[in-house]
């Protein structure tokens, strides 16, 4: 039993590490070629240096929302995802803190009175 959980962590991890390295690179070709489009949009002058760059920021925003899209498909948290376990974490490692403080308090004592 042991055994398969081990080879299963190990191939979630090659996995893991896979799809990490493919949205690495899908982000470097995209960043290359966002690049490359504003260094021509600098080279271009006047009216036409404007429609080059509403193409740029058109074609980044695309660019963003395919990636996320592709990220998310295949199961990659996204940073509101991992925001929202942050605040849990830190909300449940509060509760904890108090019950560990509240188990440390000594009990009150109550004293009854003898008739």
């Amino acid at each position: 039993m042991g055994k398969k959980s081990k080879s299963f962590a190990e191939s979630e991890e090659r996995l893991t590490k896979a799809v990490r390295e493919s949205a690495q690179e899908i982000w470097k070709a995209g960043l290359g070629a966002f690049s490359d489009l504003q260094q021509r949009a600098r080279a271009v002058e006047g009216d036409r240096a404007g429609h080059v760059r509403e193409t740029v920021d058109t074609l980044e925003k695309v660019f963003e929302e395919r990636v996320t899209r592709a990220l998310h498909s295949i199961g990659v948290p996204m940073r509101q995802d991992i925001n929202a376990l942050i605040e849990r974490v830190d909300a449940l490692s509060r509760q904890v803190a108090e019950l560990q403080a509240a188990a440390k308090k000594p009990a009150k004592k109550t004293t009854t009175k003898k008739a």
